[in-house]
């Protein structure tokens, strides 16, 4: 049945010219952008409101306050009481998140459709209108304390830190987006209100509308919570360029752990519509599922891996292409150098026509499923938008059927002649 159903979505998008993912889209006199998806008979809707802020706008004296910010916006606003939040949204039959990246912050709301209302009151009061009360910000201090704590227990946790500190050396991307214990003891009022008014700015926000809700209702209610204005210019952009690595970087840490950790990395091209499609299906070709060139080769042909997977992880100003494994000691040589295999048949020989029409065939069923949930297809949209990339949520099926086996090569080669960092975490002796 699932097979028949691939295969039926697969007719109806390559040769009947579909657009299943058609949305509709204003801008509020404050510059918010709305975008708009129906999803008809579902009988929920998701509101998320996307913003074009996360810790690549902090400088080291406030690294960590997009985090802390977004746990705050939770703890009191014009109307909602600290806490209260959460229990009114759970008693309209909702669910909902928060999360902040390097490159965004977005909140979430899915909600039955006949309660939608209270999705848009309660986002909007977390993003024009937290108070950011003195007692509420001591009580949650210890919480992100804790939290950064917590992320020590991790074995690779060294081994992250480290690819960011090489990979983006003196760019905010390479601060972890949770920040340091010193930094979280001296937020306050004055310091999260004035990030707040700066960058929670209507001219950084993209409100995604998704699910069974009426359209003239959607564009209603957003412009009923949504076109407030702020009382201050917009903050502006960190922004910068990638440099080069001018050497091959090696390190290791030694632990108590059972297993070697390791990875391979090399600098790649910023998050862009030139190379996105490319490198979606070049992740896919490596590691898209146990029959993939990395799974296969390294773990149920040769044994020489438990785990690995290889991608791209994309940023507004830079990004990073890698293969991270788990393996037992004294394997790890030999993994390494059969990713490098792996790498020169791929730039020598090609990608075989069967590997890649598979990989093709896979990511388009993947997103066809994933968008039959309002939540993500709303978070598709925040997503491509809050990133300057409307064609990627718009156009995905068309562009990942026009990417050729040429483009996946050129994008491939362009990264591969960077220089890489080889970070391994090891057993102690």
């Amino acid at each position: 049945m699932k097979f028949f159903k691939i295969l039926l979505l697969g007719f109806i998008i390559n040769f009947l010219g579909v657009n299943l993912f058609a949305s509709e889209e204003f801008k509020l006199s404050n510059d918010v952008k709305v975008v708009y998806n129906n999803i008809p008979n579902i009988k929920i809707t998701s509101v998320q409101l996307w913003m074009n802020t996360g810790s690549r706008n902090e400088t080291k004296e406030i690294n960590g306050i997009s985090h802390f910010l977004e746990h705050m916006v939770f703890k009191g606003t014009k109307s909602f009481r600290p806490d209260e939040i959460d229990s009114i949204v759970e008693a309209n039959g909702g669910q909902m998140n928060a999360a902040t990246s390097k490159d965004y912050t977005f909140y979430y709301i899915t909600i039955p459709t006949e309660n939608v209302e209270v999705a848009f009151k309660v986002i909007s009061e977390m993003v024009f209108d937290a108070l950011f009360l003195d007692d509420e910000i001591e009580k949650e201090k210890p919480v992100v304390i804790e939290e950064i704590k917590r992320k020590y227990d991790d074995p690779t946790y060294d081994m992250w830190t480290t690819l960011a500190e090489t990979i983006h050396q003196n760019t905010s991307y390479s601060m972890e987006i949770i920040g340091t214990e010193d930094n979280v003891r001296s937020f306050n009022h004055q310091k999260l209100m004035d990030y707040y008014k700066k960058y929670y700015h209507p001219h950084n926000m993209t409100l995604a509308i998704v699910g069974d809700i009426d359209k003239s209702k959607a564009f209603a209610l957003a412009e009923k919570y949504f076109n407030k204005k702020r009382d201050v210019p917009h903050g502006e952009h960190l922004v910068f360029d990638q440099k080069k690595l001018p050497d091959h970087v090696e390190k290791f840490f030694k632990k108590d752990v059972n297993q070697v950790y390791g990875l391979i990395a090399y600098p790649a091209p910023k998050i862009n519509e030139k190379d996105i499609y490319a490198l979606d299906l070049l992740e896919e070709i490596l590691s898209g599922g146990e029959m993939s060139i990395l799974n296969k080769t390294l773990k149920n042909e040769k044994g020489l891996v438990n785990s690995v997977f290889g991608g791209y992880s994309g940023l507004k100003y830079g990004g990073t292409f890698l293969v991270f494994y788990t393996c037992e000691p004294g394997k790890e040589t030999k993994v390494d150098r059969e990713i490098m295999n792996i790498f020169s048949n791929i730039l020598n020989n090609g990608i075989p026509k069967t590997e890649l029409e598979s990989a093709r065939n896979r990511l388009k069923s993947t997103v066809i499923f994933r968008r039959e949930k309002a939540s993500a297809e709303a978070e598709d949209i925040g997503y491509s938008y809050t990133l300057g990339m409307e064609n990627y949520y718009k156009n995905f099926i068309e562009n990942i059927n026009k990417t050729t086996d040429e483009d996946i090569l050129r994008v491939f080669k362009e990264i591969l002649t960077n220089n890489s960092v080889v970070i391994k975490t090891v057993p102690k002796k």
